[in-house]
């Protein structure tokens, strides 16, 4: 697991930190709230092009503060949205190989 100081001192990527809090069922949670459908269509590597309100608006995994708390940081509005759109790509990327078989 990395904590927060690891990512302020770049040992890993701002995908890499927030997919620590993705869990299988949140990349589906994510994938059937903004819908699946609209995911892969987005022309921005960091969905900016699906409202913000939206992100905001999706519930996050139960214990996800507490491991970030043990990770040294807390939830933010902000986290909670890189969480999100971090379970997003990983939908997409679920759906790809998904169709590739």
């Amino acid at each position: 697991m990395y904590t927060r100081r690891d990512y302020l001192n770049k040992k890993c990527t701002h995908c890499e930190y927030y997919a620590q809090f993705v869990t299988t069922a949140y990349v589906n949670s994510v994938a059937s709230k903004i819908g699946l459908s609209r995911l892969p269509k987005s022309e921005d590597p960091d969905f900016n092009d699906i409202p913000l309100r939206e992100w905001d608006m999706l519930p996050i995994p139960v214990g996800t503060h507490s491991l970030m708390i043990s990770l040294a940081d807390y939830l933010t509005m902000a986290g909670a949205v890189s969480i999100s759109k971090e379970a997003a790509r990983q939908a997409v990327e679920k759906h790809k190989g998904e169709s590739n078989e």
